[in-house]
């Protein structure tokens, strides 16, 4: 079968070719190529930008991928939250045969990073879908012998994602050790509550002599990653999801405040789509290009997917995040412009 090939830049179009009811408020889908027979390349962990038309306009947000790289179909699980824009539409109106815009694979929080035989990984929620896709490659590789500790927090056995096939893993994998905490553990054998450093400790004895691989809601990741810090993991070994926002951008020295008064408005040139826009000195780019109706795409708000990557050419502005771009991209000017701050008249290209 041939790789499916991503453009350098922009987005394709891929068919959901199978939609089914993961748990009653979660739904899994999966995308393919037109052809049906390209197959997709990314590292177990990685996440995807997809792009759904929702009241005539086109709306982004990143997904982990749950599947297995090197297959037809990329597999997505997608939960309702409240008020959740994209995460309702697709729970509720995404149907077989639909096209979806999709930017090629990203992320720095994959198997990839340096680990050692013996992993930890740790998910609550629908956090488990980027640690499930770890498991399941591990796992698949025969001449893997990765020992696979995976532990997963849920409010009951209802909302757990995968649960049947997790409990497949256990049973044919010996190097595949499953726990589950429920904080409702009615009608099943697992422990009841939340976890803690000493339910931790409990599950993973030998947690000091294993690398880490962590994913949940943002105050969950926070506790876990103080809990295994504090239990004596080599915080080195230790990855977590960064898909949240970052803090807002702190001007730089250089910037005084007589000279950010000086510039209380900004203007914003985009030679290309030969359009510009008055903003004030401190904004975000993102804001800037999207009051200019400059079609730039801004899934994540956190400088993590690299989606709005853009470079200024003229102007003054500083970072918080560079973690989507290259060393070299980083060298020829290229920002991440949900975190990238104006400090003066700025010029910008999207290519």
């Amino acid at each position: 079968m041939k790789q499916f090939q991503w453009p350098e830049s922009g987005s394709v179009r891929l068919r959901c070719n199978n939609i089914w009811q993961e748990t009653p408020d979660c739904i899994s889908f999966t995308l393919t190529s037109k052809d049906q027979a390209s197959t997709f390349q990314f590292i177990p962990g990685q996440f995807v930008t997809l792009g759904v038309e929702i009241d005539g306009s086109l709306v982004h947000r990143a997904y982990s991928l749950s599947s297995l790289p090197n297959q037809t179909e990329m597999q997505f699980t997608v939960k309702r939250v409240t008020d959740g824009l994209v995460s309702n539409y697709l729970n509720h109106h995404l149907q077989i045969g639909q096209e979806v815009e999709v930017l090629q694979p990203a992320g720095q929080f994959h198997i990839e990073q340096p680990h050692n035989n013996k992993v930890l990984l740790l998910s609550a929620g629908c956090g488990i879908t980027p640690v499930m896709s770890m498991a399941r490659t591990l796992l698949a590789d025969k001449r893997d012998q990765t020992d696979i500790h995976f532990i997963h927090a849920a409010t009951c056995a209802e909302q757990i994602i995968y649960h049947s096939e997790l409990l497949d893993m256990k049973k044919q994998h010996q190097r595949f050790k499953l726990d589950i905490m429920l904080e409702d553990a009615t009608d099943t054998e697992y422990m009841e509550g939340r976890l803690t450093q000493a339910t931790l400790e409990n599950y993973c004895p030998d947690i000091r002599q294993r690398s880490a691989f962590l994913c949940g809601p943002v105050a969950f990741m926070q506790s876990m990653k103080e809990y295994l810090d504090a239990l004596g993991m080599d915080m080195t070994q230790f990855y977590q999801e960064s898909f949240t926002p970052s803090e807002p951008p702190q001007p730089d020295n250089a910037y005084s405040a007589s000279k950010a008064d000086a510039l209380a408005q900004a203007t914003v040139f985009v030679p290309s789509f030969g359009t510009q826009t008055q903003i004030s000195t401190g904004s975000l780019l993102i804001d800037a290009l999207e009051s200019a109706k400059v079609p730039v795409i801004a899934a994540c708000r956190s400088g993590i997917c690299g989606s709005c990557k853009c470079k200024v050419t003229k102007g003054e502005i500083t970072r918080t995040s560079t973690e989507a771009l290259t060393e070299q991209e980083i060298a020829d000017g290229f920002v991440l412009a949900c975190s990238c701050q104006i400090h003066s008249d700025i010029e910008v290209s999207l290519s």
